[in-house]
Formats: structure tokens, sequence, C-alpha cells
């Protein structure tokens, strides 16, 4: 009786296509990572198949040694780069690809990237990820896709919603690592035997899917009656734009003692480097009054502050970086054009969809084909 009950649920989640996929699991490195040999429709913004490959990429599949011909470039980045709303032909990093092979490429015969982005990752796990998992495929060039409206915020321990993660915190002006995200109660459930054989079930069960949904939501709601308003307010609100607050300071200090040292790892490695900071929902905005208005309600002078600070930090120390805002969002006036949102969501909020994703690959493409490639 029971199995016939379980197996009908089952079937009626499906052809409702009620499905919740989960991609992530524990991590000793950074947290939480993909779960390997998982696919799944995300359909919660946008619409795309994702599959994780079996080395917990969202990715094809690639070898470890390339070859002698070809030119590769890793993606490090959060959900902008897993890019779950899209199919994988849509993702910026995956276009680059056939745009730079459009590209003269004296030596090479093709361009391959290999994508690392993972959904909620912050510049500190993006640097342990690329200190312990990226070099083994021997890449020519890393892309840093900075996201200013939750990366800096994700680097503090103090600011960080989602507490699951490996920090660095600054201890008499010294970057120290904390791991204390081990025993936090998310990750200790991950790393249990049950929360391991849930994982590999939930690959295959509507129910399992649900039930962690379900699970998640209540989690977070009940870590958000716990923030006291105002802050939370300060978090969810002015993100990025509220940088008078000491944690906020802090936490910008610590975002960039990492992006130095992300620097330092890659040139010790002897690898071309790019930041790319990528745009906000707001600062793309089509229409001006809409910008303004947000720029009004939360006293805020210059919209493109972290974009124009990662920039001037960049050439400070000499590393290279691609500013893309400004740019999407003279096309997006001129054209009536919204580069986030989706059909299911609201347009002008979110993540990046398809024109967002193309604008934002042609643009890179065109300065990594000048700057790496002389053309």
């Amino acid at each position: 009786m029971f199995l016939f009950l379980f197996f009908s649920i089952e079937l009626i989640l499906k052809l409702l296509k009620v499905e919740y996929p989960i991609f992530q699991k524990h991590d000793e490195i950074t947290g939480f990572s993909l779960l390997p040999n998982t696919k799944g429709i995300w359909n919660r913004e946008g619409y795309g198949l994702v599959e994780i490959n079996s080395k917990g990429l969202r990715d094809i599949e690639h070898k470890l040694k390339k070859n002698k011909d070809t030119f590769r470039i890793a993606i490090l980045g959060d959900s902008f780069a897993e890019a779950r709303s899209l199919n994988i032909e849509d993702t910026f990093w995956y276009k680059l690809q056939p745009n730079l092979n459009g590209c003269r490429i004296d030596n090479f015969k093709s361009i391959e990237t290999i994508n690392f982005g993972v959904t909620e990752f912050s510049t500190s796990q993006q640097y342990l990820t690329l200190k312990h998992k990226v070099w083994q495929y021997d890449p020519d060039l890393i892309l840093l896709a900075f996201y200013s409206g939750n990366d800096i915020q994700d680097n503090s321990k103090k600011l960080a919603i989602k507490k699951y993660r490996p920090f660095f915190n600054l201890d008499e002006n010294k970057v120290v690592l904390d791991q204390s995200f081990k025993e936090t109660k998310p990750y200790i459930l991950l790393e249990s035997y049950f929360g391991r054989i849930f994982l590999q079930i939930s690959k295959y069960s509507r129910i399992s899917q649900l039930l962690r949904e379900l699970y998640v939501r209540a989690y977070f709601k009940n870590i958000s009656k716990k923030i006291d308003n105002e802050k939370n307010k300060n978090i969810s609100l002015f993100n990025e734009y509220n940088f008078d607050q000491d944690d906020w300071k802090e936490a910008w200090d610590i975002t960039e003692r990492i992006l130095l040292m992300i620097n330092n790892e890659i040139k010790n490695n002897k690898t071309d480097f790019y930041i790319v900071t990528l745009s906000t929902p707001i600062q793309v905005h089509p229409n001006q009054e809409v910008r303004n208005m947000f720029k009004k309600k939360f006293n805020i002078t210059d919209i493109d502050y972290a974009d124009n600070r990662i920039k001037s930090f960049s050439q400070k120390n000499e590393i290279k970086v691609i500013n893309i805002a400004k740019i999407m969002r003279e096309y997006a006036v001129n054209n009536n054009v919204f580069f986030h949102g989706f059909s299911n969501t609201q347009l002008g909020t979110g993540h990046w969809n398809k024109e967002g994703h193309n604008f934002a690959s042609n643009l890179i493409s065109q300065i990594i084909c000048k700057d790496i490639f002389n053309n």
C-alpha cells in the first residue's frame, strides 16, 4: 500500500511537472559545490535544462589534458556563470567559444571554455576553487565574473545570509581563512550519511525534491526572522550601494584582498587574468525614470560605484578588467532592451536572459580578441 501511494504521488508530481532539482552537495573546501551527474529543468526563473557533469561542473565533459593547439579559458563566478535559467548553449561563457573562434588566433586551432561557476559562490569560494580545482585543467586564461549585487556581501561573514561557506576574516590586518562552516547545521546535514543518500535519491524522486524545497524555504524564513529588521533592510535593498557602514567597509576590504590573492595565484601560474564586472538589473534598466527613482529612493549618487571601484582597484594592481554595465545600459536605453528578467518573472529583475548573455559574450569576446590575440 505504501509503495503504491509513493509511486502514485511520484507519477502525479511528474505529470504536473512539479520539479525542484537539487544541484548542490557539501564540499570540504568550498562549503558546497555542484552534485556530479545531476540534471533537471530549472523553471523558477527562465527555463533551462541544467546538466552537471561527472566532475561537478555545469558544463559538458572536458579532458584534464588539453590539446596543444587549444586555448583554454576557465570561468569563475556565481549564479550568472552557472546560469540555470538558460540552456548551456545560450550562456555567455559557452558563446565565447564560437565568438573567439572567429578571431585570428595564431598557434591555436580552437577555443575551449570550462565553467566553474556555482550559484551563490562568493569571491572567497572562487579563490579556493581556483587554487584546488582549476589548475588541473591547465587553463591559458582565467575569467572571473564579478557580480557586485551580492559578491561583496557574500565575502563578509557578518553580512552574508548563507553561512555554510568558508570566509576570510581580518585578524590584526591579516586575512585568515575561517572554516567554521563545517560546524553549521546545513553543512553537517549535507555531509551526513543520511544527507548523501537523500541527495542520490533526489536525482530520481520528485517527492524528495519537494521535501527538500519545503525544508530550505522554512530554514531561510527562520534565518530572516533572526536578522535585525534594519540590518536585513540594508542587506536586501541597499546591497552594494550602502557603503558607509563599518561592516560594508570591511566587506570591501576583504573582497579586494581576495582579488589580490586570486591575482597572485594566477601570476604564480603564469596565466592571463581578467575581472569582468557584470551588470545589476537597475544599472542596465532601459527606463531612465526607473533608475532615477531608485537612486532617489536610496540616496544613491553613483549607480556605477562598485564597477568604478573595481576598475580603479584593478588598474592600480595591474589587473585586466572589463566593465560592461555602462555599455549595456547605453544599448538598452537606445534599443529599449531588457537584459535581465524572464517571461515567468519580471523584466528588469534577476539574472541575465538570452539577450543579456549574448550581448555580454560579444563584448567580452571583442576585448579578449583584441588584447590577447591582437586582432
